[in-house]
């Protein structure tokens, strides 16, 4: 029986398509959240460097974030060109003109939309009219009506490909690298993309953690989670019932995707790296306000007052703590 909030991202059977041409093998995990079209993420393999790049191009609307999680690519973003490797995020917000090109076999461009319609707006559609009507996405008249319905600006010509130093990309964000670090018991937290990056609706995290660390939203809400585990072992709970709990394993490529009003938790079991997708908590002002309780009182404040300052900045979490 498939486990609804776990998506192997290696399993084509978790995946709500698959595809396998052109030399892409292209894999989307989840439907968009919420009427912004939030969080969907997919996946594009690039088979052999030579056969397939995504070309120069903007958008004028919505956000993308990429995360590289095999590989290499030689990237532009606004006519600098620079190198990004396994690990690396690139965070692109409209009108910025932007580029992939893998340069070594099986590179691998993972993606997550924002205000982007891609399944139903974008890879449905192409591939229905693919099949039904040959001959019409290749006719140019269509394909510019098809990319401004999408909020695409269309395909710009490639700039210089220079070689430009990558801490010096503002929207790149190099493995390792947060906006923002934060260091506790248990959890290392780096700020990957701010909410004035994404016109205030999320936080993108990533999260190293230790084992024994916890942290439960044990309550009913109505947000969507998203983690993405790339290192480690989580083990997950959800109660799916007044008496009953799933309580499942996420490990190297897997996504928990928790929709609204499902109370659920996790333990580290293995040293883990998790980047947090939909964080709409103000987690960044919730640690700068921790950073200055610890600087003046030589602690982090107790349970109770921790609670406190979560519920002043929207973040839901009933217990997090380090066994």
């Amino acid at each position: 029986m498939k486990n609804e909030f776990l998506i192997r991202m290696e399993e084509p059977e978790d995946c709500l398509i698959v595809t396998d041409r052109d030399g892409i093998y292209y894999r989307m995990f989840h439907k968009p959240v919420t009427a912004r079209l939030k969080d969907e993420l997919d996946c594009m393999q690039f088979h052999e460097p030579s056969l397939r790049m995504i070309d120069y191009h903007e958008h004028y609307r919505g956000t993308e974030t990429f995360f590289i999680s095999q590989g290499k690519f030689l990237c532009n973003c606004m006519g600098r060109g620079f190198t990004m490797g396994a690990g690396d995020i690139l965070h692109i917000q409209p009108w910025m003109g932007h580029s992939f090109t893998p340069i070594e076999p099986e590179s691998r461009l993972n993606i997550m939309f924002m205000d982007i319609d891609m399944r139903y707006g974008q890879t449905d559609p192409r591939l229905r009219i693919a099949e039904k009507f040959p001959g019409v996405m290749e006719d140019p008249e269509f394909q510019s009506l098809f990319r401004k319905a999408n909020g695409s600006l269309g395909r710009r010509t490639l700039p210089v490909q220079d070689d430009f130093p990558k801490e010096q990309v503002q929207q790149l964000r190099p493995s390792g690298f947060g906006i923002r670090v934060h260091e506790y018991d248990g959890i290392t937290l780096h700020l990957k993309v701010a909410k004035y990056e994404t016109e205030g609706v999320k936080e993108i995290w990533e999260l190293l953690m230790k084992p024994g660390f916890y942290c439960s939203w044990d309550n009913f809400k109505p947000e969507y989670r998203v983690f993405y585990v790339t290192e480690g072992k989580l083990r997950c709970w959800v109660r799916t019932s007044a008496t009953e709990t799933l309580t499942f394993d996420a490990g190297k490529d897997c996504i928990v995707f928790i929709p609204p009003y499902n109370p659920f938790g996790f333990e580290v079991v293995e040293e883990s790296r998790v980047y947090d997708m939909d964080c709409g908590a103000r987690l960044q002002d919730l640690c700068e306000e921790v950073d200055v309780f610890r600087a003046t009182n030589g602690k982090v404040p107790d349970m109770e007052g921790l609670l406190a300052l979560c519920k002043a900045y929207d973040c839901t979490i009933t217990d997090v703590g380090n066994k």
